[in-house]
């Protein structure tokens, strides 16, 4: 919906040459509106992607002069005409027909408790001058970004980083980059960049406007839901959870410009655009990437779904040149290496979606939520690997197929590295002084001892956030705001009190969303193998003028990846891959590639 930055220094005036390139990087995020408070010791910047109440009366930042407080907002609470009904009958009055002026209310009647409250996503910072706190928070589910920085007795928050790079000292993190290079994706709180964190969801931060150091509450961690459920029928099961979802698709239809659905071909997708046509009685405009001649291109699967719900639909036909031409600047909206390489993709297709509205739902969240990746079909398997790991050292494995997946893990923990997708062995040889330890991963996957449990714990830790991350600023880099329906506290409270043996069986995938799917989409759709938004990037580096152009960097004499490998190490795959070397030698080089391009995009990062 729109983008902030916050900056809070007891007793300093802030330089409003500063704040005019804060809102220059914020625009993105915002071209319908801007407004800012300056005041000594403070600073507020918002722009705004008007959706609720368009007008201007909702513009941000929002006050409320007799309470001395002021908000920065983005993002969506699903739930606020609720809100604002009990908020109603409690005496107030709305100017607004939108939901930040509620979330303000709601802080003015029920102090920092609204969060309790809130159903949806969002990143905001209220500043209460008669406490003298300023307050941030991110949502649950990490859906919408939220970055802090400190400095002295500086602390300042953002939407993105670049506005906090101006504030603070930024510069490579080598732990993070450690992650980046083996699982794609820097989890928990690390941000690519030193001296920046992110916020973690559910997270509420306190800063003493007279200065000292802030204070957190985590008042919510959807890691708390995860556990083996409760005894109830299968029918049962899919009753609630059928219900929750319609109830969610049916909240996240809220807005005052419309809205668009974003069709892979997927089960996840599909259903949302099912739902979503159900509810609100009209088929609206979609969108899809095709990649032709690609064998694992899914617009053959978008075509009964858009016939039968009569959608509005344009494909968006990509190939290698159009992924490489895009990625310089995909990855600097990303603002770190893509964590996906459809990061891209998605980019263009919603460059296409803001020519018709600025809204789109899409399926993200599903997979997280209801297993719907091979390794929970596969549960049983990868935990024996991890137990033979643990005691068969690697140099004793057996090299034969049966226990290479054993030789892989071993020592390892498996649910933290189930999703990593790169040969780590062979990066590990490359970047020896990089090696990660599983971080956020390993913690997470530790507070459970099902093996299931373990495996929703990384993916709802680290592989959602890269998800909802890379959704939201690559929607953002066309200034279209992205919902998930599937990431909804209702929905998750009814998925997770469904019993493991309904939700992860193993031996199949995603299960119960399937059998709920049933009634509404073709069967071969629904059973047929996951694949998501793959692409043929190793092929693609073939092409000297696609994304073989990006091979030159890492060799030239200012290679930045080169600088943290094994002497030697990068020039001998590089021509090792040009002689016709493909299997994993491809994957890792487009890692390299992908890692590069954002190293280099640092030139342009901004100084305090």
């Amino acid at each position: 919906m729109c983008g902030l930055f916050a900056c809070f220094e007891p007793g300093r005036p802030f330089d409003p040459g500063l704040l005019d390139a804060v809102d220059r990087d914020l625009f993105h995020r915002g071209p319908d509106a801007g407004g800012r408070t300056s005041e000594p010791g403070l600073a507020l910047v918002a722009r705004r992607l008007a959706i609720l109440d368009p007008t201007e009366g909702a513009n941000l930042p929002l006050h409320d002069p007799a309470r001395g407080l002021s908000l920065a907002y983005n993002g969506e609470i699903y739930n606020f005409r609720r809100l604002r009904a009990e908020l109603e009958a409690k005496g107030h009055r709305f100017q607004t027909g939108g939901d930040s002026e509620v979330l303000l209310a709601g802080y003015a009647h029920w102090g920092e408790a609204v969060v309790d409250r809130l159903e949806g996503m969002y990143a905001f910072v209220i500043v209460d001058r008669p406490r003298g706190v300023a307050l941030a928070a991110r949502d649950p589910f990490a859906i919408k970004p939220l970055y802090m920085a400190r400095r002295g007795a500086l602390t300042a928050f953002s939407s993105t980083m670049r506005p906090l790079a101006r504030v603070v000292p930024a510069g490579v993190d080598e732990q993070a980059l450690g992650e980046l290079l083996t699982f794609a994706w820097a989890s928990g709180g690390l941000s690519n960049l030193k001296g920046i964190e992110r916020v973690a969801g559910g997270t509420l931060v306190r800063v003493p406007l007279a200065g000292g150091e802030p204070t957190r509450r985590r008042f919510a961690d959807v890691l708390d839901g995860i556990g083996p459920g409760r005894p109830m029928r299968q029918a049962d099961a899919e009753a609630s959870v059928r219900a929750a979802l319609e109830d969610s698709v049916r909240d996240h239809l809220a807005s005052d410009v419309g809205y668009a659905l974003q069709l892979s071909g997927g089960v996840d997708s599909s259903l949302v655009a099912v739902l979503a046509v159900r509810a609100a009685g009209r088929a609206p405009a979609s969108f899809g990437i095709a990649i032709p001649g690609y064998v694992h291109d899914e617009a053959r699967w978008r075509v009964p779904v858009v016939a039968k719900l009569g959608l509005d639909h344009a494909e968006l036909p990509v190939d290698g040149r159009m992924f490489a031409d895009a990625l310089p600047r995909a990855v600097a909206h990303m603002e770190g290496p893509l964590p996906h390489l459809a990061c891209a993709l998605l980019m263009l297709l919603c460059d296409r979606v803001r020519q018709r509205t600025k809204v789109v739902l899409t399926g993200e969240g599903a997979d997280e939520m209801f297993g719907g990746y091979l390794r929970y079909g596969q549960w049983r398997k990868l935990l024996w690997q991890e137990r033979i790991g643990k005691v068969l050292p690697e140099r004793l494995t057996p090299r034969r197929l049966r226990f290479e997946g054993v030789r892989r893990l071993a020592g390892l923990d498996a649910a933290a590295y189930a999703g990593c997708y790169v040969d780590w062995l062979r990066m590990k040889q490359v970047f020896p002084g990089l090696v990660p330890a599983d971080g956020a991963r390993g913690a997470a996957s530790r507070r459970f001892r099902d093996f299931r449990d373990r495996l929703l714990a990384v993916d709802r830790t680290a592989q959602l956030e890269s998800l909802l991350v890379r959704q939201d600023k690559m929607a953002m880099a066309a200034s279209v705001e992205a919902r998930v329906p599937f990431l909804h506290l209702p929905l998750y409270r009814a998925i997770n009190a469904v019993p493991r043996a309904i939700r992860i069986p193993g031996g199949r995938t995603k299960p119960l969303l399937k059998r709920i799917a049933e009634p509404d989409l073709p069967h071969d759709l629904l059973h047929r193998r996951k694949v998501g938004l793959r692409l043929p990037a190793p092929r693609w580096l073939e092409d000297p003028q696609g994304l073989g152009r990006y091979l030159d960097d890492l060799t030239a004499p200012d290679g930045r990846v080169a600088a943290y490998a094994r002497p030697g190490a990068i020039g001998p795959m590089v021509e090792a891959f040009r002689r016709g070397e493909r299997g994993p030698l491809g994957d890792i080089l487009v890692r390299l590639v992908n890692v590069e391009t954002w190293l280099r995009s640092l030139d342009a990062l901004p100084a305090p």
